[in-house]
């Protein structure tokens, strides 16, 4: 559908918040093509958000996403600043394209922006699994890539994932070779009988399951990357900006991109530029913004806050680029919302096989069992989130029973990072009294009464508790045949219910890149100077978050988009062992262990 506004969403972000306000009819929300508002809420006097009847006399159709942040908009600074390179974001795809750049253009002038106090982005949060490993062959990954294009019908980019395969090894011997960065030993059963393999001359494909960063997160690895920033003599010309959020592009037109302007405090700044690279993330703490982009049923999410508001995407679209192609919410647990997430009671209420849904009208409606998914059957988490997202609204059920049952034989459910699970008290009894006035948690002495407080037909929920315990005695689940060993009968009084979110730990894909990382528009025509990386690129991912994608794409994205911006941007050329002396051999190569000595206890132990 084409836009109704009397100017262009692309001429009215060239223009600025000040040009704006002169036309004829600006834009007063964030439309799904980007459009931001011609002016700050702050001159027009009207508050952030417009109304409903403001943004369709603004033509746009999309009036519930505000801009209150006026992403896009290029203010009037008097402040400016020439670099070579600007990486606005500064997780793991920045850090690793900054200093990519670095090493091979000594001379280059490298700003990293970051809008949040500290690096890491949500690689503070995310394990590494999927590397070190050893890459392919051109052919074998061509043909990893196509099939994995096939299998979601082209909407994921077989060349993009080609690129990946074919570098792994290379992007692995510079992470954990060249830059020495140890990985944690997470599962002391699976290292040993890999080693012992491995001792036998197998190959390690990959760790997941065994080993991630070290300190189990990425954290420690940020924090070693940046002391190498701060201290080594080669990244001499890198200069981090914390608290600097990446504003608007700065265009000499909407095919070419001479710069970004950055706010600072209450300061804005123009840093020109050669190429500026686009990291700032996905847009999964903008769930306003994300509806418009996407076809999920975003009033029952909630999201990790990791500083994802999508300026990445909106800043993509104040060039040709195009609405973005695919968005994927990485949904990860049903959640009651306003329990801490590794909390057990809240793990009991949405992630366990025991569990007792029911939906708007009181009545059952899947089967809880949802490791049952036969084509994914390790991400049962992921999928009773999507079926959260799918209903007018989800409550889980739990009686007296069902609860005894939690105590005697604890919670057979983990969080998406469970690593600090364990070390959460099992005492359901602290939680209950800890989250009692929790709005998402309801507590009454009959079913009817617990109906009523969470606005479901009485009889509708009387008959599907009554039906479900009998079913649990005569070990038959006769709705949805349901394993008899995940039958509970939910017994007396008091009985809880607890509301259902989805939620969600960040966003995938959005903005269209080409094999170089280039942003390019809807014909994969490359905007001239502009690169993206991270989570925020399109090709890896359909509708589902794939388990590895984001951390194994950002940092090959990063380095992608570091070498090819040397030579295309910079006129520079990029060594061929940019690596280091070997790419990664998964015959011959171990990572280092950050816990070494508590694996020998443990071989010790076994001895």
């Amino acid at each position: 559908m084409k836009e109704k506004a009397n100017v262009s969403r692309r001429e009215a972000l060239k223009l600025g918040a000040g040009m704006v306000a002169g036309a004829a009819v600006c834009c007063a929300g964030l439309s799904a093509t980007g459009c931001a508002p011609a002016q700050s809420a702050a001159a027009e006097g009207t508050g952030a958000a417009a109304s409903a009847s403001d943004a369709a006399t603004g033509g746009t159709r999309f009036a519930k996403a505000t801009n209150a942040d006026e992403i896009g908009i290029v203010h009037d600074v008097q402040v400016e600043e020439d670099a070579d390179v600007v990486v606005v974001g500064a997780g793991i795809a920045g850090v690793v394209c900054a200093m990519v750049v670095a090493e091979q253009d000594p001379e280059a002038k490298v700003i990293l922006v970051e809008a949040q106090g500290v690096c890491g982005g949500g690689a503070n949060y995310a394990e590494q699994p999927d590397m070190p490993a050893e890459g392919r062959d051109w052919i074998t990954a061509a043909r990893y890539g196509e099939e994995a294009a096939t299998a979601s019908h082209f909407v994921k980019d077989g060349r993009l994932i080609a690129e990946r395969a074919y570098d792994m090894g290379r992007n692995s011997a510079w992470l954990f070779t060249k830059h020495g960065v140890p990985l944690t030993i997470k599962n002391f059963e699976k290292l040993k009988t890999v080693l012992d393999a491995f001792e036998a001359g197998e190959p390690v494909a990959k760790w997941n399951g065994i080993a991630g960063y070290e300190g189990g997160n990425g954290s420690l690895t940020i924090q070693r990357l940046i002391g190498e920033i701060d201290s080594d003599a080669t990244y001499a010309n890198v200069e981090i900006r914390t608290n600097t959020r990446g504003i608007a592009l700065l265009l000499e037109d909407e095919t070419t991109v001479s710069g970004v302007q950055v706010k600072s405090k209450n300061d804005y700044v123009n840093l020109n530029a050669k190429a500026v690279v686009l990291a700032c993330g996905g847009m999964s703490n903008n769930l306003e913004l994300l509806q418009h982009y996407s076809n999920q049923e975003l009033e029952h999410c909630v999201s990790v806050e990791q500083g994802h508001y999508g300026d990445a995407m909106v800043m993509a679209e104040q060039t040709a680029h195009g609405r973005c192609k695919t968005i994927a919410l990485s949904s990860m647990q049903a959640y009651v919302d306003g329990m801490h997430y590794q909390s057990w009671l809240c793990l009991a209420a949405g992630e366990t096989n025991t569990a007792l849904f029911v939906n708007q009208e009181g009545e059952r409606f899947v089967n809880e069992d949802m490791s049952r998914i036969s084509d994914q059957p390790t991400r049962g988490g992921i999928n009773r989130s999507k079926i959260v997202e799918g209903q007018g609204a989800v409550y889980s059920i739990m009686g007296s029973g069902l609860l005894e049952y939690y105590k005697q034989n604890k919670v057979d459910a983990e969080s998406f990072y469970g690593d600090g699970q364990a070390e959460r008290p099992f005492d359901l009894d602290a939680d209950l009294e800890e989250y009692a006035d929790n709005e998402n948690l309801f507590v009454a002495d009959t079913i009817e009464e617990l109906a009523e407080k969470i606005g479901v037909p009485k009889d509708a929920l009387a008959q599907t508790v009554a039906t479900y315990d009998a079913d649990a005695a005569a070990g038959v689940d006769s709705a949805f045949a349901k394993d008899p060993q995940y039958l509970v009968p939910m017994g007396d009084g008091p009985f809880y219910a607890f509301k259902l979110s989805s939620l969600i730990v960040n966003t995938n894909a959005g903005i269209r890149v080409d094999h170089d990382c280039r942003v390019v528009d809807q014909d994969f025509n490359p905007v001239g100077g502009l690169y993206a990386i991270g989570v925020a690129i399109s090709g890896f991912v359909d509708d589902l978050y794939e388990t590895g994608n984001c951390q194994c794409v950002s940092i090959w994205s990063g380095s992608k988009a570091a070498r090819s911006l040397v030579e295309q941007r910079l006129g520079g050329t990029v060594a061929d062992d940019w690596f280091g002396p070997a790419e990664w051999n998964a015959s011959a190569d171990l990572p280092a262990f950050a816990n070494e000595d508590e694996y020998q206890n443990y071989v010790a132990a076994l001895a």
